[in-house]
């Protein structure tokens, strides 16, 4: 972990981005843009909670489909796999009946 680093941006790099709010907003700006940045920041992390709660309702859901398809998947290669072998089994006794007679 990359400790006296938030963001990858050092103490220097804050330190000067903080001068040059001051410069740009004046120090009776600050407050108001630090609340509407903090406005910001709680709006994005309600959204960010939303959708957490979303996924998570409905990963049970979607892991209730695979496990279905999983189970009509695994039935029909069953059927497939014993109709290929009778198929095979009728092949082998018809080619050995045509042995035997000859």
């Amino acid at each position: 972990m990359m400790s006296g680093n938030f963001l990858f941006i050092s103490g220097q790099e804050i330190i000067v981005v903080l001068l040059i709010v001051l410069l740009l907003f004046g120090s009776k700006e600050i407050p108001k843009l630090a609340r509407t940045f903090g406005k910001g920041m709680k709006e994005f992390k309600r959204a960010t909670d939303d959708i957490k709660k979303e996924f998570e309702s409905s990963t049970p859901e979607i892991a209730e489909d695979f496990r279905k398809i999983k189970r009509n998947l695994t039935k029909d290669a069953n059927e497939i796999k014993n109709n290929l072998t009778k198929d095979a089994e009728e092949i082998a006794r018809g080619v050995k009946k045509n042995l035997d007679v000859d």
